[in-house]
C-alpha cells in the first residue's frame, strides 16, 4: 500500500481527552476529533502507528482541540480552533503537506476550512 499522508504525521493534542478521565463524563471534542482523525485513516487502508501520535499537549489550552504537521526536513505545521467535523480537512491538509517537497505550503493551498487556523510554524527538526 501506498503512503497515506506521504511520510506526513499528525500530531494530535490529547490535553482535553486526558482531563475526561472519569466513565461518566461525555467525550470531549479532542476526544471526539481523535477518534474522527484515527476512524478516517483506517478507512482509508492507513495504519494510524504510520500516521498519527497522540501527544500531552501542543498549545496550553483545552478547547478547541490542536493538531499539528510534521515530516522529515519539514516545518512543524500547527493548527488550532479545530474539533469534532474538522477530520477531512485535517488529513486533506496532511496529504498536502506530505506532497510538497519542503513544507512550505500557500493558505491557497489549503483546504478552505483550514486557511485561518494556522497558528504556527516551527523549523524543520534536525537530526532524528
Amino acid at each position: 500500500m501506498t503512503n497515506l499522508l506521504h511520510g506526513t504525521r499528525i500530531l494530535i493534542c490529547q490535553t482535553c481527552p486526558r482531563l475526561a478521565v472519569k466513565p461518566a463524563h461525555p467525550p470531549t471534542a479532542g476526544a471526539d476529533l481523535s477518534a474522527e482523525i484515527v476512524d478516517l485513516i483506517v478507512a482509508a487502508g492507513g495504519d494510524i502507528r504510520d500516521h498519527v501520535r497522540f501527544m500531552n499537549c501542543l498549545a496550553g489550552c483545552n478547547n478547541p482541540c490542536t493538531v499539528a504537521l510534521v515530516g522529515a526536513g519539514k516545518p512543524r505545521l500547527r493548527f488550532s480552533q479545530l474539533g469534532p467535523g474538522d477530520g477531512p480537512s485535517i488529513i486533506e491538509a496532511a496529504k498536502i503537506y506530505g506532497q510538497s517537497d519542503n513544507g512550505e505550503i500557500s493558505a491557497e493551498q489549503l483546504p478552505a476550512a483550514m486557511r485561518d487556523r494556522l497558528s504556527a510554524k516551527s523549523p524543520a527538526r534536525i537530526g532524528n
